[in-house]
C-alpha cells in the first residue's frame, strides 16, 4: 500500500520524535508539506491513499497558494481512478496568499469534489453511521476536536463517520467521487507525548488501510458494527484475539528487522529496541550529542555508549561518525564514563542484501585506529544475527552483553580488554 501524508506538523513530529513511527513492511509511506515553496513534486495519483492535513501556518501561506491548484487537479484524477483521499481539516478556511497574488482558500478544492465545509470549532465528537467501525472509532480517540463541519452533501448513515454529540452536525463523512472515496475526518491532536505519537500514527494508517482494502474489493473486517461480536461463535472470538496478538508481535519483529535496511533516527530507534531485547536499559541522547544512545544492563552493571549510522558505503576515515567518536572519547576522558564501551553500529551498504555486503563494513585503517582506542565496531547485520541467536535460545543475552563490553576492534575479530 502506497500512502502519502501531506502535513507540515506530522512531518515535523516524525523528524524530531525520539521514537519516530515505522510503517508496516507492506506500507510505502512518504511525507510532504503543502506549504512547501520549492520542490513540491508529490502527486496524489502516485499513491493508493493520500492523507491531506490542512494546517494554517503562522508565518506564510505561499506554498499553499502555489500547491492548492495542483492538489485539486491531482485529487480529482486520483479519485476518478479509484484511489482514496482523506482530508483532515485543522484550520479555518483561510485564503492562501502568494508573494504578489491571492490564491485558493484552504478547502476550495473540496467544493470542486462535491464537499463543502464551514468554519466551526468544538469537541464532543461521536462516531456515527459507518463511523462505528472499529477502525474509525480507534482513530477518533486521537481526534478530540473538530475545526470544520460538513454542510454538503447531505449525509446518511451509509456515508456518515462522525457527528457532534447527539446532533446531526456532521464532522466526518465518506463521499464517493468517480471510482474513489473522499473522506473527511477531524484531525489528530498534535499535543502528544512520545508514548502517544506512535499509536496515533498507527490508527491513522489503519484508516488508510481500510479505504485501500475497499478499493481493492477486500472485505474490511473493521467495517462490521460492534454488536456483531455478540453473535460470533467462541472459535471466531478466539481467532480475533489471536489475530490481534499476532499482529502486535509481527509489528515488533518488523521494527527489529529495520536495522538491516534503515538509516537516520529511525535506525537508531530500531537499534535501541534490539538492545532492549538483550536486557539493556536504553536512553536516547539529545540532538547534537556525539553519541546516539546510552545503554546499561541493570543486573550486570555494564554500560555502553552507542553511535549508530547508516550509509551506502563502508565506514571510512573521513566519516563524520569517526570524528564524533573521537570527540566523545576526548570529552569523557578522566570521567566515570570511561568504563562504558563505545560501540559504533553501522548499517553499511544498507541498499544491498546483507549477503552482498562487505563482511567488515569498516575500512582496515578505521578498524586499527578506533580498535586501538578501545572502540568496538559492529555492523547491524552482525548485531541482528546475535539477536537471532539469543531469540532462538542458542546463546544467553547476558553472555552476549559481556562479550560486547569486553571487546574492542571489529566484532568477531576483536580483542578483549
Amino acid at each position: 500500500m502506497r500512502v502519502l501524508i501531506l502535513s507540515e506538523p506530522i512531518r515535523q513530529m516524525q523528524a524530531t520524535s525520539k521514537s519516530p513511527y515505522h510503517a508496516a513492511y507492506d506500507i510505502q509511506l512518504d511525507m510532504g508539506d503543502l506549504n512547501e515553496t520549492e520542490g513540491f513534486t508529490y502527486s496524489l495519483f502516485d499513491y493508493d491513499v493520500s492523507i491531506v492535513h490542512i494546517w494554517e501556518p503562522s508565518y506564510h501561506t505561499v506554498g499553499y497558494c502555489e500547491n492548492l491548484p495542483k492538489l485539486l487537479q491531482d485529487s480529482s484524477l486520483a479519485l476518478e481512478h479509484g484511489h482514496s483521499v482523506i482530508c483532515l481539516p485543522h484550520s479555518r478556511n483561510f485564503i492562501s496568499e502568494g508573494s504578489d497574488e491571492t490564491g485558493m482558500s484552504a478547502y476550495e478544492w473540496l467544493e470542486h469534489l462535491g464537499v463543502k465545509l464551514q468554519d466551526n470549532v468544538g469537541e464532543a465528537i461521536k462516531p456515527s453511521g459507518v463511523g462505528r467501525a472499529q477502525t474509525i472509532q480507534e482513530y477518533l480517540k486521537y481526534a478530540p476536536r473538530y475545526y470544520q463541519i460538513v454542510t454538503k452533501p447531505p449525509s446518511a448513515a451509509r456515508n456518515r463517520l462522525a457527528v457532534v454529540d447527539d446532533t446531526e452536525i456532521v464532522v466526518g463523512l465518506e463521499h464517493q467521487v468517480g471510482k474513489g472515496t473522499l473522506v473527511i475526518l477531524p484531525p489528530p491532536t498534535l499535543e502528544l507525548d512520545e508514548k502517544d505519537y506512535y499509536p496515533m500514527m498507527s490508527r491513522l494508517l489503519q484508516v488508510a488501510r481500510r479505504y485501500y482494502d475497499r478499493s481493492q474489493r477486500n472485505i474490511a473486517v473493521g467495517d462490521a458494527p460492534d454488536w456483531v461480536g455478540n453473535y460470533l461463535v467462541p472459535r471466531a472470538k478466539a481467532l480475533d484475539d489471536q489475530i490481534n496478538k499476532l499482529a502486535d508481535e509481527k509489528e515488533k519483529y518488523d521494527k527489529l528487522a529495520y536495522i538491516l535496511y534503515g538509516t537516520g533516527d529511525e535506525l537508531a530507534t530500531s537499534v535501541a529496541l534490539l538492545l532492549n531485547e538483550f536486557g539493556l536499559d536504553v536512553q536516547p541522547q539529545p540532538a547534537g550529542a556525539n553519541i546516539d544512545l546510552k545503554a546499561k544492563h541493570p543486573k550486570l552493571n555494564i554500560g555502553f555508549a552507542v553511535e549508530v549510522t547508516g550509509t551506502k558505503d563502508v565506514i571510512r576515515k573521513d566519516s563524520n561518525k569517526v570524528a564524533q567518536a573521537w570527540q566523545y572519547l576526548s570529552e569523557r576522558a578522566g570521567t566515570s564514563e570511561e568504563k562504558e564501551r563505545l560501540v559504533i553500529v553501522a548499517n553499511s551498504q544498507y541498499h544491498l542484501d546483507p549477503k552482498q555486503r562487505s563482511l567488515e563494513g569498516y575500512t582496515p585503517d578505521i578498524v586499527k585506529l578506533l580498535g586501538n582506542n578501545g572502540v568496538l565496531m559492529i555492523t547491524t547485520s552482525q548485531l541482528y544475527e546475535q539477536w537471532k541467536a539469543v531469540h532462538e535460545g542458542r546463546r544467553s543475552s547476558d553472555d552476549l552483553v559481556r562479550e560486547l563490553h569486553s571487546s574492542s576492534g571489529l566484532f568477531g575479530k576483536s580483542s578483549s580488554s
